[in-house]
């Protein structure tokens, strides 16, 4: 018997807006902070017992006390079907045997993923049975398809099954994989067609709840490039500044400088166009800048001879922004 659920509390109406920029910020950068450790050991535990190249391979991610985890294997005896899940208390609960093919591991999500893409794991399926994370506004970034772990998500590829109690949490996710050109349906689960995965998905079946599933195909699998390289690479050029390091540099250059009316001008030029995705208007604060590589270093040395002569005056935020600026060209 099951407590009836309480209906998901949140003041957000509609996807979030910030959902593409997160996801091409993640795609850019890549996670580069330690895997923990507890994580990649067992990882390796893992891996060594299913060996470099496990075969069908299935992941439950987030598989609570692993009741999933039991389903999915008995749909799928053919696969190795690994349970994770980040709490030891919760993987502890299970006390009837398992199939077989079943592995439960403890361990953080996000780590756990990009260590099997490190390994060159490809799965025929993975699931994420829970159902409604991190509902409030401002929680969004904590939800998978804006949180820095979504790039090895897609890495590992395989058919993809969401399910939830949460419409909009699984809309959200259509948005973010039709930005990188994968199709997902979204459909209602018919308790009468199918038993539920997960005691989650029981319980608010229970409670009178609708619940969802979002599908897609992710292929074989691999890191999509990100859609702002091009743009990133225009903003990073040594010519193009943004808006207030170009007021900076005027702010901080003497009068007679030379360069002063080269500056002037950019800012009266068209600026950088945005990619399709990113948050705001389209426009961007970059601007192209058109000097010879010799006068970019006759004016780093022009701001160095002021920061001299400025030295006992205190800190000059716009002559140091103007030098930053230029130092990092």
């Amino acid at each position: 018997m099951f407590t009836a659920a309480k209906l998901i509390e949140t003041a957000q109406e509609a996807p979030h807006g910030g959902l593409l920029d997160r996801l091409q910020r993640h795609l850019l950068r890549l996670p580069t902070v330690p895997v923990a450790a507890h994580t990649q050991a067992a990882f390796e535990a893992l891996q060594r017992e299913l060996g470099p190249s496990p075969g069908a391979l299935i992941f439950d991610s987030g598989c609570g006390t692993g009741e999933s985890t039991r389903n999915l294997a008995e749909r799928h005896p053919e696969a190795w079907v690994v349970g994770v899940d980040k709490s030891a208390d919760r993987l502890g609960r299970l006390r009837a045997a398992l199939p077989a093919n079943v592995r439960l591991v403890r361990a953080e999500l996000g780590d756990f993923w990009r260590c099997a893409v490190a390994a060159g794991w490809r799965l025929n399926a993975h699931y994420l049975p829970y159902p409604n994370p991190w509902p409030k506004a401002r929680h969004y970034k904590r939800r998978w398809p804006a949180h820095p772990a979504f790039p090895w998500l897609l890495g590992l590829g395989g058919d993809l099954e969401v399910r939830s109690n949460w419409r909009l949490y699984l809309e959200e996710w259509h948005i973010v994989l039709e930005s990188l050109g994968v199709a997902s349906t979204l459909s209602p689960i018919a308790p009468a067609l199918e038993a539920p995965l997960s005691p989650f998905e029981a319980k608010y079946l229970a409670s009178g709840h609708g619940c969802y599933a979002l599908r897609a195909e992710l292929g074989s699998g691999g890191i999509p490039a990100p859609s702002w390289s091009a743009y990133q690479a225009r903003c990073e050029a040594p010519e193009a500044f943004s808006r207030p390091a170009l007021m900076a540099l005027l702010a901080a250059l003497p009068a007679e400088t030379s360069q002063r009316s080269a500056l002037e001008a950019a800012l009266t030029l068209p600026s950088l166009r945005k990619p399709e995705g990113h948050r705001g208007a389209a426009a961007s604060d970059f601007f192209p800048c058109d000097l010879a590589p010799g006068e970019w270093e006759a004016l780093r040395e022009t701001l160095e001879q002021v920061l001299e002569q400025r030295a006992e005056g205190g800190d000059d935020p716009a002559l140091t922004l103007a030098l930053r600026a230029l130092r990092s060209r």
